[in-house]
């Protein structure tokens, strides 16, 4: 699906927000143990491979990956780029990363420890930046947008996954999660009005999990992706 009509407004970009936000979610205390779970493995290795088909990843290509997590996307995007640094605002997380860089020897990777909802920018300007299951914990999602089309150089890519509406269901512990999912229109049209061109949607991964006492449900993932003009 091709994205041409801006939608703007939180009605046009969400499902529906959870309106009690009990805290955030403690990604410290989960870190150590977050890649245990073969569907996120799964769910880690389509979303790089959505985001490798529509953007034209060069070896000199400077990367962000926000909301990085334990880096399953920034060391799955590696490879198709120059150098690529994995922000997040959990230092359990980005521990677990710089574990695996160490082990691994890998040249190119750092960790940056960013949380935009609560300080600036860096200076640095990227070619790709990519997001991947976190703006449904993030509150004001068109400011974070609009902060990482700030960060990308003329011409660079920015690509966004999260989940289609899903009443609630994905998360069995709602902390710290803000939005049931988003309507790919809006976010596709939040992308448009941000200023970026050529903004695709396609379904990056459909799966199935235990839905609150309903049994297993399908979900899908969507890949918003868009080019900043220059």
């Amino acid at each position: 699906m091709s994205a041409g009509v801006p939608q703007t407004g939180r009605e046009a970009l969400t499902g529906r927000i959870l309106l009690t936000i009990t805290s955030r979610r403690d990604f410290d205390t989960e870190a150590g143990a977050w890649d245990n779970v073969p569907a996120r493995i799964a769910l880690a290795r389509a979303i790089t491979q959505a985001i490798i088909e529509p953007v034209p990843t060069t070896p000199g290509m400077h990367a962000l990956d926000y909301g990085a997590g334990t880096g399953l996307i920034t060391l799955g995007i590696q490879p198709h780029v120059g150098s690529i640094a994995a922000a997040d605002s959990s230092p359990g997380m980005l521990a677990q990363i710089e574990g695996k860089i160490a082990a691994s020897g890998l040249a190119g990777v750092r960790t940056l420890l960013l949380d935009l909802e609560r300080e600036p920018p860096p200076g640095d300007q990227f070619g790709l930046i990519v997001s991947a299951m976190t703006m449904h914990h993030i509150e004001n999602v068109p400011s974070i947008v609009a902060a990482l089309t700030g960060m990308l150089r003329p011409g660079g890519w920015l690509a966004v996954a999260d989940l289609d509406p899903d009443d609630g269901e994905f998360h069995e512990d709602p902390t710290g999660v803000y939005h049931k999912g988003f309507e790919r229109a809006g976010m596709a049209g939040l992308f448009v009005t941000c200023g970026l061109e050529d903004v695709t949607c396609e379904t990056a991964h459909t799966l199935e999990k235990p839905a609150k006492g309903k049994g297993l449900r399908e979900f899908t993932v969507f890949l918003v992706a868009g080019r900043k003009p220059g």
